[in-house]
């Protein structure tokens, strides 16, 4: 037996099947996080959102600012780690992001990087006011880059300034959302006090797993201080150069915990679940969407027929303790690294840079790491001063 439901889902005698198009993603942003409804200069429906919540989703889903003529997205370009120490026989692997690098000569030095503090002076309004998210219904003619130059220029010629604007090229199908699920999955998360990621630094002989979040007790800590207004993506704790935070910590007990998600549209992510599952890391692990039918094993992310988010978390999960307890340390010290990008790079340097004959890079992952979080939090509160 079928029946149409909506215009955007089929319901199943068994499960409820949506399709990701553009109406269906304004629609599971305004009713789940209560993004407004707004018209675009072309009087289309958009998405209204705070400049931190747009930083959010052009950090995890992906979506390019309009600030300049092809586009800018913070997807990726704020990572730190590729691989964590509990997972690698105890070594971190870094990858620029964050923190830059560039040659001089045979010298590998430290650069700028893409931290918050530099992009708040390349983008001037990226962090300031409201923004303005348009859905565009990709077709297969079309470039990125041609649709990005083409709604920057349309924008300027309706005197409007695109710097406000951020462009979401989706598909009529289910396919290439994956991101979007990862920014839900990190929205809802964040909701329920967990800090966020999105393709997450891991074993560097496993697959990535496209999403975790994190409970820890640092998170009241960086409530405390200011660095974050509420539990976010990591990322955003670099950000405190830049917005006000004047949050209010839950002072509850916490112990650290890890839940893994693995986004899916077209699709089943039993194999990688299962592949987590063996590691003992993650207390729960879970499919987003995938194609909103859930496995006995695993939990669920999915959405109702007027879509509201359903989570099932599933069973718990076998937790290898050791793992777990090295998990938190190298947790606490890739939290250091996010606050230090509050920073501009000659004070860190200055702190953590004092040989000329050893990598630059390395030098500033070995000290910091060798630092006390709260020596790191001093030295940042002291340094934004």
């Amino acid at each position: 037996m079928l029946f149409v439901h909506n215009p955007y889902g089929q319901h199943y005698e068994d499960q409820i099947v949506i399709t990701l198009n553009k109406d269906s993603m304004i629609e599971i942003l305004h009713k789940n996080f209560g993004f407004k409804k707004v018209k675009d200069p072309f009087g289309n429906t958009a998405i209204q959102m705070s400049a931190r919540d747009a930083f959010r989703f052009s950090l995890i889903e992906g979506t390019p600012y309009l600030a300049q003529e092809y586009g800018y997205t913070c997807k990726e370009q704020m990572r730190v780690f590729y691989g964590r120490s509990s997972l690698n026989d105890g070594f971190v692997y870094y990858t620029p992001g964050l923190f830059g690098v560039k040659r001089i000569g045979d010298t590998i030095h430290l650069d700028e990087g893409n931290s918050p503090y530099y992009l708040d002076k390349k983008f001037p309004s990226m962090f300031h006011g409201n923004k303005t998210v348009i859905f565009h219904e990709e077709t297969t003619l079309e470039s990125k880059a041609e649709v990005e130059r083409d709604f920057h220029k349309k924008i300027k010629e309706k005197k409007e300034d695109p710097s406000e604007y951020l462009l979401s090229t989706v598909s009529k199908s289910n396919s290439r959302k994956e991101n979007f699920l990862e920014f839900v999955a990190s929205q809802y998360f964040n909701k329920q006090g967990y800090l966020t990621e999105s393709q997450v630094p891991y074993a560097n002989n496993q697959g990535v797993p496209d999403f975790a979040a994190y409970k820890t007790p640092l998170t009241d800590l960086l409530i405390d201080k200011k660095f974050i207004e509420s539990a976010c993506p990591l990322s955003e704790i670099s950000t405190a150069c830049i917005f006000s935070n004047k949050g209010k910590s839950f002072k509850e007990k916490i112990n650290y915990e890890v839940v893994i998600g693995e986004a899916k549209t077209n699709a089943d992510a039993t194999k990688q679940l299962c592949t987590h599952k063996e590691l003992g890391l993650a207390s729960c692990l879970f499919e987003i969407f995938a194609r909103q039918k859930k496995k006995n094993d695993f939990g669920l992310l999915k959405f109702d027929d007027d879509y509201v988010i359903n989570f099932d978390a599933g069973p718990i999960q076998s937790i290898n303790k050791t793992l777990l307890k090295n998990d938190e340390k190298f947790f606490e010290n890739y939290v250091k690294f996010y606050l230090i990008g509050n920073l501009p790079l000659e004070k860190i340097k200055e702190k953590f840079v004092t040989s000329k004959k050893e990598r630059e890079s390395e030098q500033l992952i070995k000290r910091v790491m060798n630092t006390s979080f709260n020596d790191i939090v001093n030295f940042v509160e002291q340094g934004m001063k």
